[in-house]
């Protein structure tokens, strides 16, 4: 610690700030995350639609698992909800949309799988496959007619890695290890009705 301190001194606040934000964002970026960077409602044709988009960064821990064999499931998860100002909003949409990431070792692709259909697609690399997941469009929530035209609305959307679907014993590590714990905090923006 006396080492350090001497070069601290001599050093201005401004330069020692923009080294630590460098450090801090190399350690994000070796980490996973993920991030909900934009999500808009939309009406056509009288359906009230949800489009956003994601980022998926996997850590390298979450990688080498998936490269070794280990299926992946992640949640994206739209809501709708009604504004009120003398209570907690009311929930009118909650759906949630469930795919498996899996690398296949003989091809050396990624495949990506919506659960609920079985319609699978594959990727050359974890990139694009994450790039296609992150990119959400007209995810059909309530039809226009179910919402009232002076009523104030919120959209909203989140993702995470479902832990419950690995294997359990990867799954008590993934419980306690923050490696796994890949989660979006929730984006909300209001709804502009026509």
């Amino acid at each position: 610690m006396a080492f350090i301190m001497p070069v601290c001194k001599s050093v201005k606040p401004s330069v020692l700030g923009l080294v630590l934000l460098f450090i801090s964002a190399a350690v994000i970026a070796q980490s996973g995350a993920f991030r909900v960077t934009e999500v808009a409602a939309q009406v056509d044709d009288g359906l009230l639609s949800v489009n956003a988009r994601l980022e998926y960064a996997l850590g390298p821990t979450v990688s080498e698992a998936l490269e070794n064999g280990v299926a992946l499931v992640i949640n994206q998860t739209a809501s709708l909800e009604r504004v009120r100002w003398w209570w907690r909003n009311a929930v009118l949409v909650n759906q949630q949309r469930r795919y498996r990431l899996q690398y296949h070792a003989m091809s050396r692709r990624y495949v990506l799988t919506r659960l609920s259909n079985g319609e699978s697609r594959s990727f050359r690399s974890l990139d694009a496959l994450l790039a296609r997941l992150g990119h959400v469009e007209g995810w059909p929530l309530l039809p226009r007619e179910q919402m009232s035209a002076d009523g104030r609305y919120r959209v909203g959307f989140t993702s995470n890695l479902e832990l419950e679907a690995l294997p359990r014993l990867l799954r008590t590590v993934a419980l306690v290890d923050s490696d796994w714990k890949l989660s979006a905090e929730t984006l909300k923006q209001p709804v502009t009705l026509p």
